[in-house]
């Protein structure tokens, strides 16, 4: 085989790929008919074999027993990265199980297009972490370390949202002054950048952006918020103990985030949750927290919630079948109770969108012509309309959600590697 040039949108929730080939940029099915793969690893220790995506957490759900990994791309940049995870009867660093779902997506692309692909240019946050120069740095060696060790010979990394700018620029038929917001699962992310025909084969667009900026906020914490907000209530949060005090909140925190689920499951927190229990005022309720510690089921929780959140992104209402917590639960809710979950965390981002125009100097939110709004979470109910209070002036353009970012990264790769476009 020949090689080839591949993008990567490496996500905290999902990722995407797009290969340059011929001159034409082409997203890849990484599952199935699907463009876009959940960034989730399980580990099968029953089967003794290793899964991605959406097979993953099938199998997780269905109750194999193993280990499930997500939101793989948070860990860059933290102590966690040195640490590793048991599997079984090994340890495994979270460093090679990153470099293992790499690989899983450039196997994917070279059996799909019968080329070898060694070059990449991956995608990445404005900030990994938020304040901390040398930890951001490090995780951009850590993710193009696990890249070089899954045999890709050279990495090249590029803002996510300028790679949204280059999949929105090869529309343009004039100079527009554009802010680029990606909204993912894990960060949001801003560019203000000069966008036009004449600039599309340019590989440094340095002279171009005028501002870049992101905050670590993203679905995950949407996610979160709702799920204190909207389920927990019906589980105990917030209600009291026998005597007046409050019921404690850390094992609800605990159970909406993702990540932390497992440890709520050591023999040690278990009894402490039963004590709860007998000192609870509403035993009812505290009830359901005790059947999904006790059955594992968070997870499954955690993945009915964010199901509900998309669906209240694009329909009013929504039932969530809790029959596998308590027989015949059934949930109402409706996009007022995610728009006012999510509130205060859009506030948060468009505060940082405004930021980002504002500290490019001389630059008016009234100056914008467009504002291109890609990445899963713009669809939450009350972004579009919070963006455009923000920025009056501006047309919204709204993106592919889910692979903007990778075909931007596609069209980088195109040119960073010398491919000749069409």
């Amino acid at each position: 085989m020949s090689s080839g040039k591949i993008g990567i949108d490496f996500g905290t929730s999902n990722s995407a790929a797009a290969i340059a080939q011929g001159g034409e940029v082409t997203l890849i099915e990484l599952e199935g008919n699907n463009v876009t793969i959940p960034t989730a690893v399980f580990f099968n220790v029953e089967e003794n074999r290793t899964v991605f995506g959406r097979t993953a957490i099938n199998e997780y759900l269905e109750g194999y027993s193993g280990r499930l990994m997500r939101s793989l791309k948070s860990i860059l940049g933290t102590d966690l990265i040195k640490e590793s995870t048991q599997v079984g009867y090994e340890r495994v660093n979270f460093s090679d199980v990153i470099g293992m779902f790499l690989r899983h997506i450039k196997s994917t692309c070279e059996n799909k297009v019968q080329e070898e692909l060694n070059d990449v240019v991956l995608g990445r946050p404005v900030f990994f972490v938020d304040d901390n120069h040398e930890a951001d740095k490090r995780a951009e060696n850590e993710l193009k370390k696990a890249a070089m060790k899954e045999g890709f010979r050279s990495v090249f990394f590029e803002y996510e949202p300028i790679a949204a700018a280059r999949d929105y620029e090869s529309t343009l038929t004039k100079e527009e002054l554009v802010l680029v917001a990606d909204i993912g699962g894990g960060t949001s992310d801003f560019s203000l950048i000069r966008l036009s025909p004449a600039n599309r084969s340019k590989d440094d667009r340095k002279a171009d952006i005028l501002a870049n900026s992101g905050v670590h906020i993203g679905g995950t914490d949407i996610d979160r918020k709702f799920s204190l907000k909207s389920i927990m209530p019906d589980m105990g949060y917030k209600s009291k103990l026998i005597g007046g005090l409050d019921m404690p909140v850390s094992p609800y925190h605990t159970l909406a985030t993702w990540h932390l689920i497992n440890t709520l499951y050591t023999p040690r927190n278990k009894a402490f949750l039963r004590g709860l229990y007998r000192q609870s005022a509403s035993k009812s309720t505290v009830d359901r927290l005790i059947a999904v510690v006790g059955s594992h089921r968070g997870h499954e929780l955690a993945g009915v919630v964010e199901a509900a959140k998309i669906s209240l992104s694009e329909s009013g209402t929504t039932s969530l079948d809790l029959d596998f917590v308590e027989k015949g639960w059934l949930l109402n809710l409706t996009s007022l109770d995610l728009k006012e979950a999510a509130r205060a965390e859009i506030d948060k981002i468009v505060d940082v969108a405004k930021k980002t125009v504002t500290h490019a100097g001389g630059i008016d939110t009234s100056d914008i012509h467009t504002v291109f709004m890609t990445g899963g979470s713009t669809g939450l109910p009350g972004f579009y309309e919070a963006m455009q209070r923000a920025f009056p002036e501006a047309v919204l353009v709204r993106g592919d959600k889910f692979s903007s970012v990778a075909k931007g990264l596609g069209i980088s790769a195109m040119h960073r590697h010398g491919e000749p476009s069409a």
